[in-house]
Formats: structure tokens, sequence, C-alpha cells
């Protein structure tokens, strides 16, 4: 049987054919699906890439597998105008609706309008189908922009409805998404977040560094410096109070790709710049010696699902320091977590770190990181999908 999975996310191609996904996706990725279906038909959009762009392409993931192929929908969400246009959508519903067939399952990953309209049309037809909550929408999109906040209500509603009547229904986070958009159908509990577990000697060398800490104490976020809503200008913001306080022990490490002009801005203004250190996109296999220089880890995001890079400082056994929003709060103890967008709260924080506290927290993140087992997780996951699975062939049958 063959697998139709469905996405408002974006594809690239290049001028052979070849196909390229974001960060949120890759082969090793689509393989957990190829695992219990023949093929993948993906339902996505295409990305603004040219395809002799041989420098955005190698900033994304190859799908080198020949069992997977792709369906281009248009892109309704990229203005006011398109949003609204009757003709784009119809579009959107007839290719969605004409590539649900008999011999497809149908796993569609939310929040997405393309999502939403398989979901409906699946549930008139009577064909179960499997929904990944991966993200809040209302979080994220009441976070982005004036039209975000148009949006917002709107995402939110279809998304309720969508999880509701999913037969099927994976989420990522153990708590906040499940109570924010409950299901009637069977569910399961299963972060898109997997480690290799790390050896006790990564928990003792940061043992040891807690104890030999200096007057200067590097904090780090690991984010997209470009994107408003994962909150690095609320640690400048505190950095700042810090100063004014006489506080000058903290240097800010940024790692993420984009435009870092307006973070800039901010640090020079606040005249923390000299405190503010950017270093540029990453390639995941330098982060953990990223994570492993740092002294605490804050992610002051206004909307997260459960972000891999807070389970990651953690795996390191770094302290950490979270905003209370997604599936953040799940992750660490109640002294490790401020209000969103509190910069008072941070402020606080900050002042009151001290070796014991630190090496307290420390031992407790490295432990809840081997939740995320990779082993552990991967036996999670082939289990509920190969329930699915066999529904799904038993009705298409």
């Amino acid at each position: 049987m063959e697998l139709l999975f469905v996405y408002d996310d974006k594809v690239a191609q290049d001028s052979e054919g070849n196909y390229y996904v974001g960060s949120a996706f890759s082969q090793e990725v689509f393989d957990r699906y190829l695992e219990h279906f023949d093929r993948l038909t993906l339902i996505m959009r295409r990305a603004d890439v040219r395809p002799d762009d041989t420098e955005a392409l190698g900033r994304m993931n190859r799908i080198s597998s020949e069992r997977i192929s792709v369906v281009f929908i248009p892109n309704t969400l990229s203005g006011i105008r398109s949003f609204l246009s009757l003709r784009l959508r119809r579009q959107i519903k007839k290719t969605v609706e004409e590539n649900i067939t008999p011999d497809r399952a149908v796993v569609i990953r939310m929040s997405s309008y393309s999502g939403a309209i398989a979901a409906k049309y699946c549930r008139r037809i009577g064909k179960p189908f499997l929904v990944e909550a991966v993200g809040c929408p209302w979080d994220s999109l009441w976070n982005h922009s004036l039209f975000g906040k148009l949006l917002a209500p709107f995402s939110y509603l279809r998304m309720r409805r969508t999880m509701k009547h999913a037969p099927f229904s994976v989420y990522v986070t153990e708590e906040f998404l499940q109570r924010r958009y409950p299901t009637e159908g069977r569910s399961a509990a299963i972060s898109d977040v997997e480690l290799i577990p790390a050896d006790d000697e990564v928990l003792h060398r940061r043992l040891d560094k807690i104890s030999g800490m200096g007057e200067r104490i590097k904090l780090g976020t690991g984010a997209a410096v470009n994107v408003a809503f994962k909150g690095q200008r609320f640690v400048i913001e505190a950095l700042h109070m810090l100063r004014e306080q006489g506080d000058t022990r903290f240097e800010y490490h940024l790692a993420g790709g984009g435009d870092n002009t307006a973070l800039r801005e901010l640090a020079e203004r606040l005249g923390v710049s000299d405190q503010v250190i950017f270093e540029g996109s990453l390639p995941h296999d330098k982060m953990f010696a990223w994570l492993d220089g740092l002294d605490v880890y804050i992610q002051p995001s206004l909307q997260e699902g459960l972000p891999r890079a807070v389970v990651e400082a953690m795996s390191r056994g770094l302290p950490c320091l979270v905003s209370k929003t997604g599936g953040m709060p799940e992750l660490v103890g109640e002294t490790a977590i401020f209000g969103r967008g509190d910069v008072r709260a941070i402020v606080k924080m900050l002042s009151d770190l001290t070796p014991d506290r630190l090496c307290e927290t420390a031992k407790a993140n490295f432990e809840r990181a081997k939740d995320f087992d990779r082993e552990k997780l991967t036996e999670r996951r082939r289990s509920f999908y190969g329930e699915f699975a066999k529904e799904a062939r038993d009705v298409g049958a």
C-alpha cells in the first residue's frame, strides 16, 4: 500500500529533478513511513528556490529514495490576496482529493490548510487517517504578525476540529498539545526529537565545568536570529537591565542563521553589544561541541512545540532556562521556567544562579534527556504507525 503525506511545507527541485526539503524533514524521517508503506507521495508547496541555485539547495536535505514522489500545491498564505483567493483554494481542494485514492493511506501533519481538507474528505468517505500534531498554530500565528493574528483563530479552530475527529493521532508533546487539541481517537505521545544516549562522562565533565566556572558566564540560544518569536531580544533586554545593576558577568552566544540586523541593533542601542556574540548558522555535527562550551542554555521563545535544541542541551547536562510555552515546561523544573516575554523574570533567574543550583539542574536535565532515547521512541513509533498501516490496509482491501 502507498502513503499520501499532506502538509503545507515546501519542497525544492533541482534541474535534474531531485527533491530537497527543509530542516523539518530528511530522508531518515521519510524512511520511518517507508518502513510500513511501499511508496510515499508528498503533497506540499514548491519552495522559492531556483533549480540551478546549488548554494540554496546545498543547505537543504536531499531526498534520495526513488520511492518518494511529490505533488505540488499552490501557496495560499503568502499574502492577504492569495489567502482570499477562491480559485487557489479550489485548486488545492481538487488536488488533495484527487490524490486520496483507495490504494493510499493518509498521514496529515497539522496545522495545515491542505491537511484540514484531506482530513475532512477522509471523514466523508470513511477512510482512516493519522494526524501528527507538531506545534500550536495559535501561538505560532499570534506571535508572527498582524496578518498572523488574523489567521490565528481560524487555524486554531481548524486544528481543534481535525484533531478531535482523527482516528489516529500522534503528539510530539506529552501534555500541552493534547490539552489544547484533544482527540477522540487513538493517540500516542511520540517526540520527533531522537537522541543517542550520552555517556555518563558527559555529565561528569559538565559538573567539573560548573565547579570551575569563572566570573564570565556563557549563555546560549540555538535558533534562527531573524524569527521574532524565538525571543532572543528578551535575553538582550535582560542583559541591559543586569548591566544597569552593575552585573556584566553574562555573555550571550546566539547560534542560528538569518539576518541578525534587528538583534544586533538592539544590543547596540541598549549598550550590551560587547556581551552579545553572533555565531551564525552551525552545522548540526558542531552543535554538541557548541553546547558543551556554554554554562547555561536559554530558550526564550514565544511559541514552540518541543524544541530539539532544548532536549539536546539537556542531554549534555546543560542547565536550561525556558519560557512557559509549548511543551517546554514538560522538560524542566518549575524554577527554570519564566513567563513568555518576561524580561524581569529572566533577570531574576540569571541573578540567582549558583553552582549548587546549576549542578542540581545539570543532573536532572541529563536524566530527563534519556526519555528521548532513539531506540525507545523508534519502537513506540513503529508500533503505533504499524497499527495504523494495518487498519488502512484492512479498510482499503
